[in-house]
């Protein structure tokens, strides 16, 4: 416990000595962010119009640490959030949001804190197994860096203002990862699937012919291509803000032979990933939100419990709660 403890004290002493201001000085560094706590609940007995009993949590946190110190800017930001539905406290919750997203930025000024010079990480992936509930609570269909997502990109940053900016990294690295290896045997996510070979046997009067794995799906596929992040973030009116975050990649490695997820050749290799938030704070403690994030890429397969064959997937969550503003 000891080992654990006496590097976790030092880590959040050394923050504190890098966020303080000393003598007056301004500090280099800024940092601020949100973490709430939502919950929701319903109860019915005998109610002639329906309805079945339910309580839902949803937890986030937001945090942005920044420093800008002359040419040199380093911007980072984390969002993690994660929510469960339950309808039966005797069975499993149901998942409704998953993510931890992390990002990571230097920039050095070309112009006038307009154009930067940047170098760009970011990292993707969610806490828990995910579940195709169309079908049943135990057909996983995802996980913890099943997929995960880290891209290494260089390129420009403009700012032409303090609500609106946009990265586009014309040299972009992105690794998808899928550890489990059912997962990557099925070919999900992208990564190349598993290979097999027909196999006849005869077995008394009967022929029998089935596959034979002849090797496995690969656990990391490499892509190098472009990355554009774009972010805005404007309080429309006083304790009403909103902010949307949109990412696009595009992979030069792509060929027009290649195939989707579905077997069919792609209809658009660019990948997108359009999350919008907006934020009403009512007091100090107390908030509403409404998020709707739009994801398209055709290297994930559509649900086989969703009707037609789109690669768009869509969310929408709308939520109140407690919420308290970190410095």
């Amino acid at each position: 416990m000891k080992k654990l403890l006496f590097p976790l004290v030092a880590l959040l002493l050394s923050v504190n000595v890098a966020f303080a201001q000393d003598g007056g000085i301004e500090s280099p560094w800024t940092h601020g962010g949100n973490v709430g706590f939502n919950m929701a609940q319903s109860h019915f007995d005998n109610w002639s119009a329906g309805g079945q009993d339910n309580l839902n949590f949803l937890g986030l946190l937001k945090y942005d640490i920044n420093y800008k110190k002359g040419n040199h800017k380093w911007d980072n930001n984390i969002d993690l959030q994660l929510g469960y539905s339950y309808f039966d406290v005797d069975q499993k919750p149901i998942k409704t949001d998953d993510r931890i997203y992390l990002s990571s930025l230097y920039g050095y000024d070309l112009k006038n804190d307009k154009w930067f010079l940047t170098a760009a990480m970011t990292f993707q992936t969610q806490f828990t197994n995910g579940y195709n509930y169309g079908v049943d609570s135990t057909n996983r269909i995802s996980g913890f860096m099943n997929p995960g997502y880290i891209t290494l990109g260089i390129g420009v940053q403009w700012v032409p203002s303090e609500h609106f900016k946009v990265n586009l990294s014309p040299l972009t690295g992105r690794m998808t990862i899928v550890n489990d290896q059912k997962l990557a045997d099925a070919g999900s996510f992208g990564v190349k699937a598993a290979e097999y070979e027909d196999v006849t046997e005869i077995i008394g009067t009967d022929t029998i012919t089935f596959k034979r794995m002849t090797k496995h799906g690969e656990n990391i596929r490499w892509e190098l291509g472009a990355q554009l992040i774009a972010e805005f973030n404007y309080e429309i009116f006083e304790n009403v803000t909103f902010t949307s975050k949109l990412i696009a990649f595009y992979d030069y490695l792509y060929k027009s032979s290649d195939l989707n997820a579905l077997g069919e050749k792609y209809t658009c290799p660019v990948d997108f990933d359009w999350d919008n938030q907006l934020s009403m704070k009512i007091n100090d403690w107390l908030s509403c939100n409404i998020s709707a994030r739009l994801v398209y890429d055709e290297d994930v397969a559509p649900l086989s419990s969703y009707p037609g064959t789109t690669f768009r997937q869509f969310k929408e969550v709308m939520s109140l709660g407690i919420s308290y503003k970190i410095p």
